[in-house]
């Protein structure tokens, strides 16, 4: 699993059961292209039929030296979506990068955290490309457009995020010097994005928001703050897009994570409050987050983290209020990312956490660094 010196396949035509069989190490007698979904990552399903007689279904095999018969190819397949929207490419590589050099680490140290498992990943210039496991004949399933789950579900998902933080917990993109590789890819676009927030809180068809979430200048001053003024304290590797649709549940009810292209290191309750707060209706968030919020930090300690006191330290729960400002992205996802559906439920459950928590206000309220605009994000 490393970079290439041959190019990748761009276009769907261009995955050969040659190309196919190289990266799997076995030839392919004949290879169906059985389905696709489009988008910013597009995955294309294959089916495989291997030369010699003795192939084994993976349906349960994460085993990567295994003969798959049935694969998910995820890359940038849609030359008309990436020359609009090019920086598709990136996350692209991004996520090749997650399953060649951090899935391996994870799956030899044991961390109990689930995922999609790869059987080749590779980038050059041009693409990025992983070859995963067809979840669907994995027994897996996946999350409706709009759906909300009881509060016990969302307990094992910050468990397993707690065990991937807790790895990586203290580290940085500075150190250790092997990790200068893991650049935040994720701030810049998140600002890119809010740019546009007067036009795009107000565009026909947006759900309503409350005057307070009105103000672009505001919303974004907040935005930067809390981008440049989280607490080094709470920083570790986060999967950093753990909402609603990049979750799937395995055979036996556990929750998995999908999309790693997102990965950089922040503050550990980014990925909590993003997880719980798309993943609970707006009741059950506000009946359940005090447990779910002890149960994460529990397992934090428990897998080989700090032992952190909400109740008796002030900067836990500070840090945790603030970092709901990641729902940002429902209150102005641009069209066609998300479906209408899942934008307007999940911007009223952001929009519930911004009110109970006052967030835009406990940004702005803070003491404001010194020289803060210039100060270099360390997380």
């Amino acid at each position: 699993m490393a970079d290439q010196t041959s190019p990748l396949p761009n276009l769907p035509s261009e995955i050969t059961p040659e190309w196919l069989g190289s990266k799997l190490g076995h030839k392919i007698k004949s290879l169906s292209n059985t389905r696709n979904i489009w988008g910013t990552g597009s995955k294309l399903f294959y089916t495989i039929t291997y030369e010699d007689d003795d192939d084994d279904d993976d349906s349960n095999n994460t085993n990567y030296s295994s003969k798959p018969t049935h694969v998910c190819i995820k890359g940038v397949f849609a030359p008309k979506m990436l020359a609009a929207q090019p920086w598709t490419l990136s996350l692209a590589q991004r996520e090749s990068d997650f399953f060649s050099l951090i899935a391996p680490s994870l799956q030899t140290s044991g961390v109990p955290i689930e995922f999609p498992r790869a059987y080749w990943s590779g980038k050059d210039a041009n693409q990025g490309i992983a070859i995963m496991q067809d979840l669907t004949h994995a027994n897996c399933t996946f999350a409706p457009e709009v759906a909300s789950y009881p509060y016990h579900v969302v307990l094992d998902g910050v468990e397993q995020l707690a065990s991937l933080h807790a790895k990586f917990w203290g580290q940085s993109q500075d150190d250790p010097p092997s990790n200068a590789w893991i650049w935040n890819n994720y701030d810049p676009a998140m600002k890119f994005m809010c740019l546009s927030w007067d036009e795009a809180v107000r565009a026909p068809g947006r759900p309503k928001l409350p005057e307070f979430l009105m103000d672009g200048r505001r919303c974004n001053e907040a935005l930067d703050r809390y981008f440049a003024e989280r607490n080094p304290r709470f920083r570790t590797l986060l999967h950093g897009d753990t909402h609603i649709g990049n979750v799937y549940f395995t055979s036996d009810n556990k929750i998995g994570f999908l999309d790693w292209s997102a990965f950089h290191f922040g503050s550990c309750f980014h990925d909590v409050v993003y997880h719980m707060t798309s993943m609970l209706s707006v009741e059950d968030r506000r009946a359940h987050e005090m447990e779910i919020l002890d149960h994460y930090l529990d397992a934090l300690h428990r897998l080989g983290g700090p032992r952190l006191d909400r109740e008796n330290d002030p900067e836990v729960m500070i840090e945790y209020r603030r970092s709901f400002m990641t729902n940002v992205i429902w209150l102005i996802v641009p069209d066609g990312l998300q479906s209408k559906e899942r934008t307007d439920v999940l911007c009223e459950r952001a929009v519930a956490a911004y009110q109970d928590h006052g967030v835009i206000d406990l940004i702005l309220g803070q003491p404001k660094p010194v020289e803060v605009s210039s100060v270099k994000s360390s997380v």
